[in-house]
């Protein structure tokens, strides 16, 4: 009896930590309407600047900004929003047949195909995913790892925005590990042998292609393969918390749900962190505000700490050898220890610091963080440089107030030589494997601390709830 209390006990925590993934009835823009969809798909909310906004209203009628991330306009008020336009248009466009419901559940294998910025031109990588909704769960009962900080007001921002949609229209972005690349092989067997459903190249030259998955066999395969699995959250922190405190907010008021599209799911893409078609940008951070601010009071209190390189420069052709100088090293020193470059307006040279001695972190964080989390770059960065030498508080960066991110290494070290910026700390890319490390002792890295590359379209399929009273 005692074994089989115990072995009962171990199904129970199996199914608690195991990750669920299910087949859903996508909603798609209906291609008899839509003949280019690269003009109703947008980048995910959080990647759209205003420039952007403007552009993609401009850009078709039913595109997707209008619902994702809709206009502020002055005759706002509570009744009368950019959220409950979206829900008027998510629910209009439904009816005019713009956007469709698919007659057969299905799993949605997603590839793209892009060259990363600053690479040869003729390095191309496939970063392949499966779409399906994934079962919530909370952080800390086992599973779903975040790795980043949230904010309050993007949380809210998206809650507004499903209580009026009742649905997703863009992807939350997980990781998983899968050394033999054996679901990317059950989508290749599919991809290699039909033409996509959705096929078009963004705006950044991202070829985007989505296949559909209905049959019952391949769909098991992929659900057992991954239910063993930790899932960790790349990109859509924000999402996933949000559809966690809508899932807690539906469950309070009792409401039901008809079959797999319920508030207890959320759609995700799952992508296996072994593929060699991952790609993770550096954030680059520009620094601004700072009051009686001394570029020599920094280089002295740096110098202790860190080994520097100079790269001066007087005319335009030296700062461009001098710039490339300093970008190449950054990589080719980072492979082995914690660097970084800096950029200060009105000072003609570039300088990369190398720390000396990462058992300074032990120092400068004396907390119960992991010791891979304060040796990370971002972690040297912002715990010892950003906090303890500029003295800029973790609540003015959470709030942006003297930092702001940036991904191209020219366009931040051009803002510096423009002067709009005091200066730029310009990083390395975070590692894979310090991403998984990181979450698996349950800790979130400072914000910005990955960029994968390219984001995931929203739009490209979108998720319905089902709610019945």
């Amino acid at each position: 009896r005692v074994k089989r209390i115990d072995t009962i006990n171990k199904e129970r925590n199996y199914k608690t930590m195991a990750t669920e993934i299910l087949p859903f009835y996508g909603i798609f823009y209906n291609n008899s309407k839509i003949k280019d969809y690269a003009s109703v798909l947008t980048q995910p909310y959080d990647k759209i600047t205003p420039e952007m906004q403007q552009e993609y209203y401009k850009r078709h009628p039913y595109n997707l900004v209008r619902i994702t991330k809709g206009k502020d306009l002055k005759a706002d008020n509570h009744n009368y929003n950019k959220y409950t336009r979206a829900g008027v248009y998510f629910n209009e466009w439904q009816k005019r047949k713009i956007l469709v419901q698919d007659k057969k559940r299905a799993v949605y294998a997603y590839y793209q195909e892009y060259q990363p910025p600053g690479a040869n031109k003729d390095e191309t990588k496939i970063r392949k995913g499966v779409i399906a909704l994934m079962r919530l769960k909370d952080f800390g009962r086992g599973g779903v790892h975040p790795h980043e900080k949230t904010l309050l007001k993007p949380k809210q921002d998206r809650l507004n925005l499903m209580h009026q949609v009742g649905g997703s229209t863009g992807q939350i972005f997980m990781l998983y590990s899968d050394p033999k690349l054996i679901i990317n092989s059950a989508l290749d067997n599919i991809t290699d042998r039909r033409k996509p459903d959705v096929d078009l190249i963004d705006d950044y030259g991202v070829v985007n292609k989505l296949w559909k998955i209905t049959e019952p066999k391949i769909i098991r395969h992929i659900q057992n393969t991954i239910r063993g699995k930790e899932v960790f959250i790349a990109d859509g922190h924000h999402r996933y918390e949000t559809a966690i405190n809508y899932r807690d907010e539906m469950r309070a008021l009792g409401l039901k749900c008809i079959g797999n599209e319920s508030y207890e799911n959320r759609m995700m893409t799952f992508i296996n962190m072994d593929d060699k078609g991952l790609t993770i940008l550096p954030t680059h951070r520009l620094i601004f505000g700072l009051k009686n601010f001394s570029f020599d009071s920094l280089l002295k209190k740096l110098k202790p700490y860190f080994w520097s390189n100079e790269y001066p420069w007087v005319s335009q052709g030296e700062e461009k050898f001098s710039r490339a100088d300093l970008l190449e090293d950054i990589k080719m020193t980072g492979a082995t220890a914690h660097t970084f470059g800096l950029a200060v307006a009105g000072i003609k040279k570039y300088y990369m610091f190398t720390l000396k001695n990462d058992k300074i972190m032990d120092k400068i964080v004396t907390d119960t963080h992991s010791p891979i989390w304060k040796r990370l770059d971002v972690t040297i960065l912002h715990s010892f440089i950003l906090e303890k030498i500029l003295s800029i508080t973790k609540e003015q960066v959470e709030q942006e107030e003297k930092v702001n991110y940036i991904r191209s290494f020219d366009e931040a070290i051009d803002n510096i030589r423009r002067g709009k910026y005091q200066m730029a700390f310009l990083l390395n890319p975070t590692k894979i494997e310090e991403v998984k490390k990181v979450s698996l002792q349950g800790e979130r890295m400072p914000q910005k601390s990955t960029d994968f590359y390219p984001k995931l379209l929203s739009g490209i399929v979108i998720s319905k709830i089902n709610h019945v009273k």
